[in-house]
């Protein structure tokens, strides 16, 4: 009688200082380790100061720093139910971790719903006519901005 004795199945790699096999990406990533999931889209991010950067995500470390690639500062106008933009191109962009606000993937060109491409001049254009209506709304003291959201957080957590 011979036997055949069939290979025993190799275990995958374990890293001995936390038991992961190597090239193991957990379902959930702590801290800016969930970036990953974002790495070669395009995506947009909500800076501090208010700017919008659109750019493909190239790499990042552990303080949430980013490296953008093909970066536009994407610059937007509401009108009635429409939004336009224009993206002014900046290149090779580094942003700082701390001065981000928010961070999402850009959809499509083709299905922008109600944002509407429009050139820089146009833009421009739009934003003065719309000061202009504010202003003749709100009278000769200055335009007040409806859309503004402002909030007292003295005054909100006072209990």
């Amino acid at each position: 009688m011979s036997s055949s004795r069939q290979p025993k199945p190799q275990a995958p790699a374990v890293a001995p200082s936390s038991g992961i096999p190597y090239g193991y990406i957990p379902a959930f990533l702590p801290g800016s380790s969930s970036l990953v999931e974002q790495l070669d889209r395009r995506i947009l991010i909500v800076l501090r100061d208010g700017r919008h950067l659109v750019g493909v995500f190239r790499s990042f470390d552990q303080f949430s720093n980013m490296v953008l690639e093909e970066t536009s500062e994407r610059r937007m106008v509401t009108v009635g139910k429409t939004c336009y933009y224009a993206d002014v191109p900046l290149g090779l962009y580094l942003v700082r971790g701390d001065s981000m606000v928010l961070l999402g993937e850009v959809e499509e060109e083709d299905d922008m719903g109600n944002l509407q491409n429009v050139s820089l001049e146009e833009l421009e254009q739009l934003q003065n006519k719309k000061n202009e209506e504010t202003t003749a709304t709100t009278g000769e003291d200055g335009p007040v901005d409806q859309e503004r959201l402002i909030w007292d957080f003295d005054t909100d957590l006072v209990v």
